[in-house]
C-alpha cells in the first residue's frame, strides 16, 4: 500500500491548505513525516498502558489468593497440632491405666522372725553379728575369741553411734572419740576408756564396773544409774554430768572436775576421793558412808538426806547444809557430827 504524502495528511487532518516552497518541500515532508509517525505511535503506547492496567488488575486480582493460600496453611498447620495434642493425652491416658494405683497396697512377702539369739553373737555359717560388723566398719579390730570377744577401738571415730545393750566388756576405747555415743545398757566392764571423748553421751544403766578412765571427756554425759564400781577415774571432765542414782561403790576419784554436777542418791560407800571439784553440785541424798575425801573445798553444799556412817574427812567446809538440813556450826572444824 503506498503512503500518503504527509502534507496531504496533515491537510486532511487539519483542513489546512499548505503550499511550501519548492526548496523547503522535501525537509516539510520529512519533519511532518516524523511527526505523524510520533502522533501514530501515541497509540500503541497508550495501549500499552491500558495493557498494564489490566496487568495491575490482573495482580490485584491475585492478592486475595495469596491471602486465601496463606489462610489455609494456617489451617492446615493448627489441625496439625490438633492432632499431635490429641495423640499425646491418648497416650497419656493409656499409660496412667497401665501404671498400678499407688493407693493399692503392694503386696509384700513378710520376713520370717529372726532367731531369738543374741545380735553380738555370730551366726550358725560364720558370719559377723551387726555389733561385730559394725564396730570393725568404724576401724575396731576384734580380740580374743568368739565366747570371750573384746574390741580394740583406740583411736577410732563412734560419734553419735547407737550401741545400746552391746557386749563391750574388756575393751579398749583409748582416745576413742565418742560424742553423742548411746551406751545405755552397754557391758563395759573393766573396759579402758583413757582420753575418750564422750561427751554428751548415754550410759545410762550401763555397767562400768572395774573401769579405767584417765584424762577423759565426759562433760554432759549421762550416767544415771550406771555402775562404776571399783572404777579408777582420774584427770576426768565431768562437768554437769548427771550421776542420779549412780553406783561407786570403792571408786576411786582423783582430780576429777564434777562442776555442777549432779550425784543425788548416789551411791559412793567406801570409795576415795581426792581433789574433786564440787562447786555448784548437787548432793543431796549422795551416800558417803566409810568414804575418805582428802583435800576437797566443801562450799555451799546440800547434803540434806545424805548418809555420812563412817565418812572420813579432810576438807574445807563453809555454808554447807548437814544431812538432817541443819547448817553447818559457825566455829565447827568438823561439822555435821563428824568425828575425826
Amino acid at each position: 500500500m503506498t503512503e500518503r504524502d504527509p502534507i496531504e495528511r496533515l491537510e486532511a487532518s487539519d483542513g489546512l491548505s499548505i503550499e511550501p516552497r519548492p526548496e523547503f518541500a522535501s525537509e516539510l515532508r520529512i519533519m511532518l513525516d516524523l511527526r505523524l509517525r510520533m502522533t501514530e505511535g501515541d497509540a500503541p503506547s497508550s495501549e500499552r498502558n491500558e495493557e498494564g492496567a489490566k496487568g495491575d488488575k490482573a495482580g490485584s486480582s491475585q492478592r486475595p489468593d495469596r491471602l486465601q493460600t496463606l489462610i489455609l496453611a494456617l489451617l492446615a498447620l493448627l489441625i496439625f497440632l490438633a492432632i499431635g495434642l490429641v495423640t499425646y493425652l491418648a497416650v497419656w491416658v493409656i499409660t496412667k491405666t497401665d501404671s498400678p494405683d499407688p493407693s493399692t497396697p503392694t503386696p509384700t512377702t513378710t520376713a520370717p522372725p529372726p532367731d531369738e539369739k543374741s545380735a553380738d553373737s555370730p551366726g550358725p555359717d560364720g558370719s559377723l553379728s551387726d555389733l561385730e560388723t559394725q564396730l570393725t566398719e568404724a576401724g575396731c579390730r576384734v580380740l580374743g575369741s568368739a565366747e570371750a570377744q573384746r574390741f580394740d577401738c583406740s583411736g577410732t571415730d563412734l560419734s553419735n553411734m547407737l550401741l545400746d545393750g552391746a557386749s563391750l566388756a574388756g575393751s579398749d576405747f583409748t582416745g576413742a572419740q565418742m560424742p553423742g555415743a548411746s551406751l545405755a545398757g552397754a557391758d563395759l566392764t573393766g573396759a579402758t576408756l583413757n582420753r575418750v571423748w564422750l561427751y554428751a553421751a548415754d550410759l545410762t544403766d550401763a555397767n562400768l564396773s572395774g573401769v579405767e578412765i584417765l584424762g577423759a571427756d565426759l562433760n554432759e554425759a549421762r550416767l544415771v544409774g550406771a555402775d562404776l564400781s571399783g572404777s579408777v577415774i582420774q584427770d576426768t571432765f565431768l562437768t554437769e554430768a548427771d550421776l542420779t542414782d549412780a553406783t561407786l561403790r570403792e571408786a576411786s576419784l582423783t582430780d576429777v572436775i564434777l562442776y555442777e554436777g549432779d550425784l543425788t542418791n548416789a551411791d559412793l560407800t567406801s570409795a576415795s576421793l581426792t581433789r574433786v571439784d564440787l562447786t555448784f553440785a548437787t548432793v543431796r541424798g549422795v551416800i558417803l558412808r566409810n568414804a575418805k575425801l582428802s583435800q576437797m573445798q566443801l562450799i555451799q553444799l546440800d547434803f540434806t538426806g545424805a548418809d555420812f556412817v563412817g565418812l572420813r574427812v579432810a576438807a574445807d567446809w563453809f555454808l554447807v547444809i548437814c544431812p538432817d538440813g541443819s547448817p553447818q556450826g559457825v566455829q565447827e572444824t568438823l561439822p555435821c557430827g563428824i568425828r575425826e
